[in-house]
């Protein structure tokens, strides 16, 4: 997970044209996308339906 954080980290930096000192910027920048991106393919849990109850 670091290497795939530091990996998009860098790229959103290069393609901001390399600022200096925004290391902590990108990072956390980095590491809201990706987290974004594996709440999507994460399946909510299915809902159940109540089930009627027998009588006595």
């Amino acid at each position: 997970m670091h290497e795939e954080i530091q990996r998009r980290a860098y790229a959103l930096w290069e393609a901001d044209g390399r600022p200096h000192g925004q290391d902590q910027v990108y990072w956390f920048k980095a590491m809201s996308e990706i987290a974004a991106e594996a709440a999507k393919a994460i399946k909510p849990p299915r809902k159940r339906t109540p089930r009627a109850k027998k009588a006595a």
